[in-house]
């Protein structure tokens, strides 16, 4: 068994580079590890649960080594994956469903109690609707009688509304006379305005030339 072991030991150890050196180029340059790597890695993947990284590996495997021998297998897991994740995704969106529909179905249970309890208030309003019924039908034909008075009375109105209508624009025209008379009236104050202020100077003016008139008068009595 020892001797066994160490004649194992560099065929293991070789093994493990070619494996290492695999992994580091990235699959590419063994193109008989690649599909092996590959496959167990989405095993690997499918196993532990992680479904949608395991269908993304063997897709990429069908995507390089479409031919080989291990293909229908993998293309067969890929495809029983594939389904297995449609069928728990339509499972949860199925529970989440049953959760809306019992939480309605509770609303709805609710709602009928309401519903019950308002029919029998309803049945209770119906008998007074009926009672009140008879009275509005009383109240319709007065109300009726009203409403041919009020269409003779828009009639009216309407008339009286033209006749209005005639009488704002004659006003109208007439304000804009009297704006046109105060306008002129305005201008005319304005120029006597003006006139009155010339005069008010004017008299200054002779007031001044009195006040000298007389000044020069005192001048000449006091010569005398």
């Amino acid at each position: 068994m020892t001797r066994a072991g160490t004649r194992g030991g560099p065929a293991a150890r070789w093994l493990a580079a070619l494996l290492l050196l695999a992994t580091i180029a990235g699959c590419v340059s063994f193109p008989i590890l690649g599909p092996v790597l590959l496959v167990a890695q989405a095993d690997r993947q499918a196993r532990e649960g992680a479904w949608q990284e395991a269908v993304a590996s063997y897709d990429e495997y069908l995507a390089r080594f479409p031919d080989d021998s291990g293909a229908p297998r993998v293309r067969e897991s890929r495809d029983t994956l594939a389904a297995m994740l449609t069928a728990r995704s339509e499972l949860t969106r199925r529970r989440e469903e049953v959760a809306r529909l019992r939480d309605e179905l509770a609303g709805l249970q609710a709602e009928g109690t309401r519903l019950r309890e308002d029919g029998t208030r309803l049945r209770e309003d119906g008998t007074r609707l009926q009672e009140d019924g008879t009275r509005l039908r009383a109240e319709a034909t007065l109300l009726r009688d009203e409403v041919v008075r009020l269409r003779d009375e828009r009639v009216h109105l309407r008339a009286e509304g033209t006749q209005l209508r005639a009488e704002g624009t004659q006003l109208r025209e007439e304000l804009t006379l009297r704006e046109s008379d105060l306008a002129r009236t305005r201008q005319e104050l304005a120029a006597r305005q003006a006139e009155a202020e010339r005069l008010r100077a004017d008299a200054e003016r002779l007031r001044a030339d009195i006040e000298r008139l007389k000044q020069i008068d005192m001048k000449l009595e006091r010569r005398k």
